[in-house]
């Protein structure tokens, strides 16, 4: 666990803008609190107007790769940005990292490759991509050129879920590989024991496919491919979704300091809005308990609050229940919408 928060785990996200907007609804007064993680999430919600957006991780490197971000943002041009980062083909991103004037952690090689790209997390999928290429690339690429949601139904039935790629997500996913290949402790330490991830995970890319086409999924594109295709790049690489980001960026702060512990020391009725992420894959019961108590105790009257889960199935306990008003059909259909299709959701408002 200490090397989880001692390493760029993440460096391009894997959650979907479009679902946290309708899930925390977020207004030009409110204060926002989020997770940092690859920095992504809290420069989607600038997309939204508010007054103040606090992110919080207990990895000082995802908080430096935020900033990074922010930075190349608001100092380049749209085109330099996207080559700085590594959104698009590029040969001199230190002289670039030069005139954004920030000092970075991050080494000059994860720079020269571009950062976009340089999570273990990321580095994991371009290798998973590489194995892929060789043995059902075809079949891939063909996935990405569906433009009828009906016709890839009918290949997924006819070329893709064969045995072997059963069998493949069963093998890779399998938690007694992952916990020694991987080393994120979201993807073993707190699973659901009915869950088994690569089923689990099999099941749920399936189901969206057979609602949404790929081509237009760019978490899809990062796994299956090991990059994601400009044309499914999130809005925060896009010049429209820069454009609106970057006057907003000055109300975005970043704090390194676990999640729990902010919000101990942070003023009650303080926050609108929680965009918690998939935070309880990685705490205890008790800590989970001790999360749901500060939130209620930190949120203004009516905040919003918006809680992932990936494999683990942590509830409400009954003594907070009473505190949560949940939006049980919003819930089942951001599962149903999400791009990062193998989330849960916990969403709604904190009442008094």
């Amino acid at each position: 666990m200490a090397s989880f928060y001692s390493r760029l785990s993440y460096s391009f996200g894997n959650e979907d803008w479009k679902t946290e907007a309708q899930a925390l609804k977020i207004q030009p007064q409110d204060t926002v609190l989020c997770v940092t993680a690859s920095g992504d999430r809290p420069l989607h919600l600038l997309l939204s107007e508010c007054r103040r957006l606090i992110s919080v991780d207990a990895n000082p490197l995802q908080n430096a790769l935020l900033e990074l971000k922010k930075a190349a943002l608001d100092s380049l041009s749209f085109e330099d940005y996207l080559a700085f980062l590594g959104a698009t083909p590029c040969k001199h991103r230190e002289e670039l990292l030069l005139r954004i004037g920030l000092p970075t952690p991050f080494s000059s090689g994860m720079i020269r490759k571009g950062i976009l790209y340089q999570g273990t997390t990321e580095r994991l999928c371009n290798s998973l991509a590489k194995i892929l290429s060789v043995t059902r690339g075809s079949k891939i690429e063909q996935l990405f050129k569906f433009d009828s949601v009906e016709d890839q139904k009918i290949f997924l039935k006819e070329q893709w879920n064969t045995f072997l790629w059963e069998k493949t997500f069963y093998y890779a996913l399998h938690p007694k590989l992952t916990r020694f290949v991987i080393k994120d402790p979201g993807l073993y330490a707190y699973v659901d024991p009915e869950i088994h991830p690569g089923i689990y995970v099999r099941q749920r890319m399936n189901s969206h496919l057979e609602h949404f086409l790929a081509k237009d999924n760019y978490f899809l594109s990062l796994i299956l491919k090991g990059a994601v295709d400009p044309a499914a790049f999130p809005p925060y690489l896009t010049e429209g979704g820069a454009e609106a980001i970057r006057p907003r960026l000055s109300r975005l702060t970043t704090q390194t300091i676990d999640l729990v512990s902010y919000l101990k020391q942070a003023p009650t009725e303080s926050i609108d809005c929680f965009s918690l992420s998939d935070v309880a894959s990685y705490i205890s019961d008790a800590d989970f308990v001790v999360l749901l108590k500060e939130l209620c105790r930190t949120a203004k009257p009516g905040a919003r609050f918006s809680i992932r889960q990936f494999m683990s199935r942590r509830t409400i306990p009954q003594e907070l229940a009473s505190r949560f008003k949940r939006d049980l059909p919003l819930e089942k259909e951001l599962e149903h919408q999400d791009n990062c299709f193998v989330y849960h959701f916990t969403v709604g408002k904190v009442v008094r």
